[in-house]
């Protein structure tokens, strides 16, 4: 699958470096950003995906060569203005616990310089999307993980910014905060807002991302369509099922000649590697149709972006891949 970007460059980062002594977290990597993608940036702990967030916000300080446009404008020479196109959710809530969640919109609105009006404006507007209105005089150290959550994506959109950063947005939540917040970022997707995210959600990321940068050791090795990487990791499918009844030697066998590309599994399941799912359908119809059997579980599944991440890290760790 081509990746269909809007031409528009929000995020131009440039040979990012960072160390920390003799660890380099961030080993000069470069890649582009475009306007209404979201782009989430998956890798083991240590593989330098927070660190890369703080150095595009502005946390760290670029070094070297390095350099990070934001809508062409030079991050190290317009940190103010730059810093004002991001909305950030960190890894850590910055709340205050002991405000409730109104006085914590109202404390950010001032930071942000926007008047009594459009932050008492925004507030209802952002309580309502994120289903916290009833929540507005509970003291923040009172919420649920996933409440607080939500309240720090209020927070983080108050100014309206065009650019929302999120470090690993619905981790530990329940399944119902991670449904508001998932739906929340495909909507501001609509709105052409452009999302960058670190991840360890493999659903997550398949699900609802447009571009997978895959990062180890400080270095992106892979950047693209998730369907493209699962696809080019592996474009075959698997048509998994179980035969009703005891499966005889001869069954067995016979199986085995008819279909070369069968495997049994622990189970007793039967799985089939394919790359031309209807022809093996279909063969797998006519062989069971003319001995009688019945077909049970039958599921089709195709190489998961997990897989490809697991590969991928360990062929980097093995030295075995090397980023177009």
């Amino acid at each position: 699958m081509t990746i269909v970007k809007n031409n528009k460059i929000v995020i131009n980062a440039n040979n990012l470096t960072k160390s920390f002594g003799e660890i380099i977290a961030v080993n000069n990597i470069s890649f582009e950003i475009h306007e209404g993608e979201i782009v989430g940036i998956l890798g083991p702990n240590g593989a330098g995906k927070t660190t890369t967030l703080r150095l595009l916000t502005g946390v760290f300080k670029l070094e070297g060569n390095a350099k990070v446009e934001i809508y062409g404008l030079d991050l190290s020479k317009n940190l103010t203005k730059c810093k004002s196109k991001f909305g950030i959710v960190p890894e850590v809530s910055n709340a205050y616990s002991d405000y409730t969640v109104e006085q914590n919109l109202i404390f950010s609105g001032r930071i942000y310089g926007l008047s009594k009006e459009v932050i008492q404006a925004r507030s209802e507007e952002l309580l309502k999307r994120f289903e916290l209105t009833g929540k507005r005089k509970s003291r923040t150290k009172t919420l649920s993980k996933g409440l607080k959550q939500r309240l720090n994506l209020c927070l983080a959109l108050l100014h309206d910014p065009p650019i929302l950063i999120l470090d690993e947005p619905t981790s530990g939540l329940d399944p119902f905060s991670v449904k508001i917040l998932r739906d929340q970022i495909l909507k501001l997707k609509r709105e052409n807002k452009t999302i960058l995210m670190s991840t360890h959600d493999m659903i997550e990321a398949q699900t609802i991302c447009d571009r997978i940068l895959i990062m180890n050791r400080g270095k992106i090795i892979a950047d693209e369509h998730p369907d493209t990487l699962r696809k080019d990791f592996n474009p075959s499918l698997t048509i998994s099922f179980k035969i009703e009844g005891e499966i005889s030697k001869d069954l067995m066998n016979e199986m085995q000649n008819y279909f070369t590309n069968i495997k049994i599994q622990e189970d007793d399941s039967f799985k089939i590697t394919t790359q031309d799912v209807l022809e093996d359908l279909h063969r797998l119809y006519n062989f069971v149709r003319q001995r009688n059997l019945e077909v049970l579980d039958m599921k089709l599944k195709e190489t998961s972006l997990e897989e490809v991440f697991i590969n991928l890290v360990k062929s980097d760790l093995n030295g075995e891949v090397t980023k177009k």
